[in-house]
């Protein structure tokens, strides 16, 4: 065995594990940029916070969760915080877009939905992580996300389809790629790259042309006047 597949050996799912840890890797540098743009303003920089945090922590837990042994008692534990992670992370993408881009109940009315349906979810997630059928879990995933495409219809009449572009391709990344996971296809290589790889790719790349929304809107030159 050469040192490559040595080191290898130790994750348990060596190309979810690295993808997401070089993703938090990656995120983190870009970090600063994105909040240097939110300066000015605590409301955009707390909101732009929150979503960068909720990022970086969610790759990083994923990418550890599945370093781990498949038979250790840490991975019991990393399951659910891994998949608690998705809902907070969930309400921190639409965090900074409604404190940046809306007023009123468009703001708040929304982001308190959001936040009390991903507590909601997150708490049932936990209580009844072995009870809870996958579909009902993906279901609640989708569900929350795409809570979003009111926000989207809303910034399309304001701003036009280019604007929403990166916002509604993320959208579709995530769903697509968690449908596939559920669907365990494709299968590019046994037992190394099938649906559940394909699916953090899906992740990488929605989170990319959301970072990219959330960075065009930073700086407040689009949010509506006080």
């Amino acid at each position: 065995m050469d040192w490559s597949s040595l080191c290898l050996a130790q994750f348990a799912d060596p190309f979810s594990s690295l993808s997401h840890l070089i993703g938090a890797g990656m995120f983190t540098a870009f970090t600063p940029s994105l909040l240097s743009r939110a300066r000015g303003d605590s409301g955009r920089l707390w909101s732009v916070g929150m979503f960068c945090v909720a990022t970086v922590a969610l790759l990083g837990i994923s990418g550890f969760y599945h370093s781990l042994d498949r038979s250790g008692s840490g991975r019991w534990v990393f399951a659910r915080i891994d998949h608690a992670a998705i809902f907070i992370f969930i309400a921190c993408t639409f965090t900074p877009v409604h404190v940046i881009l809306f007023r009123g109940v468009e703001r708040w009315g929304v982001l308190a939905f959001v936040w009390t349906f991903g507590i909601v979810a997150l708490a049932l997630k936990i209580a009844f992580f072995s009870q809870l059928p996958k579909p009902v879990g993906l279901a609640l995933y989708l569900a929350m996300g795409w809570i979003g495409l009111l926000t989207g219809v809303l910034l399309w009449r304001r701003h036009g389809y280019h604007f929403v572009q990166p916002m509604l391709w993320g959208g579709i990344a995530y769903s697509t790629g968690a449908l596939l996971d559920a669907f365990h296809w494709p299968i590019v290589q046994a037992g190394a790259i099938e649906g559940h790889e394909v699916f953090h790719v899906a992740v990488l790349l929605g989170l990319a042309l959301h970072w990219s929304f959330v960075y065009a809107i930073a700086d407040g030159r689009l949010s509506p006047p006080r």
